[in-house]
């Protein structure tokens, strides 16, 4: 089986390095794949090159910069969240996105993906074709399901 059959189609589902936080979060919140929220999205410019990653954990890394994390006892989580929130609604996508992205092509094996993606500690990958234009993303839930299909017998025939 080929990264192709089991990867989600990029087409509208993609974030702009010029979009804010809010608008990013908003996108994700709406995208679904397989009847499943995404937890992160491509980034392309124009529509075309891609240039980044955004993930859950880049969103929760803006609200809860690593400097705070050792001096987490002398703060009040009383409105802490919510001011924080507040002062990352409008950073751009391109201030908080992954720049170093691993891809993958649409015709390698899906065991091939699911070996990069722990290799890597990966939970999605773009897929780009040898002109290096996206065609979609692999998400860990996809490889999952694609093997467990085996599994189970539910692979095709």
């Amino acid at each position: 089986m080929q990264v192709t059959e089991i990867m989600e189609p990029v087409t509208n589902n993609w974030l702009q390095p010029n979009q804010t936080l809010y608008e990013a979060i908003k996108t994700m919140r709406e995208t679904k794949w397989l009847e499943f929220s995404v937890h992160g999205m491509v980034v392309l410019e124009n529509g075309e090159k891609l240039v980044g990653i955004v993930s859950i954990k880049d969103i929760i890394r803006a609200v809860v910069p690593s400097y705070l994390l050792n001096n987490l006892g002398s703060f009040s989580w009383d409105g802490l969240l919510q001011s924080r929130a507040k002062k990352v609604r409008e950073l751009k996508v391109a201030d908080i996105m992954s720049k170093s992205i691993i891809t993958i092509k649409p015709d390698h094996l899906v065991i091939e993906c699911a070996d990069l993606m722990i290799a890597k500690q990966l939970q999605r990958l773009p897929v780009v074709d040898e002109d290096g234009k996206v065609q979609g993303i692999v998400h860990i839930r996809d490889v999952y399901l694609a093997i467990t299909n085996y599994i189970c017998g539910e692979e095709e025939e």
